[in-house]
């Protein structure tokens, strides 16, 4: 387990170590490398792994190229499936399943050619605790002798799942016993009043009998930030999806309402770059000026709010979304849309990539913002959510709990 910081050059070791060039300058170098021939990597985004259109097609990929009889190969394909059980359709195109679904199937994916090293870069930030316990079990299953597992995570909790526990930093990497402290959240908000009422909701994606979401209901009010938690391909992000209007309930309803009134609401994907496609963060600020979404007296101020908390807006402005780290895009994208005419920003995966510290960064921001805007936050990250959230959705035993140590009253 090696544990940093995003920014720290987690993927820059992966590559280096792993024999590929890059055009990057790093802190870093290795002399006198040793590393076995058969190398799989899993990615921190995991859409970038995939290559196939649909599951089948990517779990056979791996096989295939190992040159396996028909009768080896249906079997291999057979025992890969297996793993997956989650998955109703072998036909679906890999994108179509959630983070954490994809991030076991890249696991999956990368075992079944039998490598001797696996470097996984941030590669099971998408799974809830449960899941990944359970799919750290399931690698150690995999390891044989002379295997070699190096996972690379911006969760320092990580730590504790590994043989071996490091710490990578700017300046140095170093090995830890894992008994330094991390400070928790100091973080408080004023009580709220939105309101969220879910009655016999009912949701399934066309071509797909069973029921993401089967008859959920829910009432929450007087709140300011809302979490929503639930195992992995549990149904969160179809759910921001129904918030938002993008998608239709085949039947109950969805609704929030704030001061008697329907909000205005964004959303921010678990996956950031879907938000830019091939623009720029420049020209995404412009186009909600031009489609009055901000108010063209803030851009000055979002940008100065951008560069305070380390994001160099003179260097990111023109990037693609595809060359800007995900913490950072990510930091970049909330700050944007907190600046915008929202009320309420749901928020997907925000803290996913981030290091501790970067967290804490992001609870300040929340503190900086909460006096006016309303958060959901989708997550898989308990504690984050537990500690920033004055009502906690969850979605695996359809029960809400009012979590009160969040908030303080605003005095008229």
């Amino acid at each position: 387990m090696l544990y940093g910081e995003s920014g720290c050059g987690k993927s820059q070791f992966i590559r280096l170590l792993a024999g590929y060039e890059t055009n990057s300058e790093s802190n870093f170098s290795f002399s006198d490398i040793s590393i076995p021939k058969t190398i799989q990597i899993v990615f921190q985004n995991p859409e970038n792994q995939i290559l196939a259109h649909t599951l089948e097609s990517e779990l056979a990929f791996g096989p295939e190229c190992l040159s396996l009889i028909p009768n080896d190969l249906q079997n291999k394909l057979a025992n890969l499936k297996s793993e997956l059980p989650f998955v109703d359709n072998w036909d679906r195109h890999p994108s179509s399943l959630s983070g954490g679904e994809m991030e076991m199937l890249n696991l999956v994916t990368a075992f079944s050619t039998n490598p001797l090293l696996v470097l996984i870069d941030d590669g099971l930030s998408f799974l809830n605790q449960e899941s990944k316990v359970e799919w750290v079990t399931w690698i150690r299953n995999q390891i044989q002798d002379k295997k070699i597992i190096l996972w690379f995570t911006s969760d320092p909790e990580d730590l504790r799942l590994g043989d071996s526990k490091w710490i990578l930093s700017l300046s140095e990497l170093k090995e830890t016993d894992n008994k330094q402290s991390f400070v928790d959240y100091n973080y408080h908000h004023p009580q709220g009043k939105l309101a969220l009422s879910i009655k016999n909701l009912n949701f399934s994606y066309e071509n797909n009998p069973q029921s993401v979401i089967d008859n959920w209901s829910c009432e929450i009010s007087h709140a300011r930030s809302i979490g929503l938690i639930g195992k992995n391909g549990k149904g969160k992000t179809t759910l921001s999806n129904l918030m938002t209007g993008l998608i239709q309930p085949n039947s109950g309803r969805i609704e929030m309402i704030l001061n008697g009134q329907i909000p205005k609401v964004a959303a921010l994907d678990q996956f950031p770059e879907r938000m830019l496609g091939p623009d720029s963060l420049g020209s995404l600020l412009s186009e909600l000026v031009a489609n009055k979404k901000m108010n063209s007296h803030l851009v000055n101020k979002c940008i100065n709010r951008l560069n305070s908390y380390q994001i160099n807006w003179d260097i990111v402005k023109e990037q693609s979304a595809l060359d800007i780290p995900w913490s950072t895009l990510r930091m970049a994208l909330i700050i944007i849309l907190a600046h915008c005419d929202y009320d309420v920003l749901i928020l997907d995966e925000p803290t996913f990539g981030l290091g501790w510290e970067q967290k804490l960064i992001l609870s300040r921001f929340f503190q900086e913002i909460m006096t006016n805007k309303y958060l959901i936050l989708i997550s898989h990250d308990k504690q984050f959510v537990s500690a920033h959230c004055d009502f906690i959705y969850n979605l695996d035993s359809q029960s809400v709990k009012q979590n009160q140590n969040v908030t303080y009253a605003i005095k008229d």
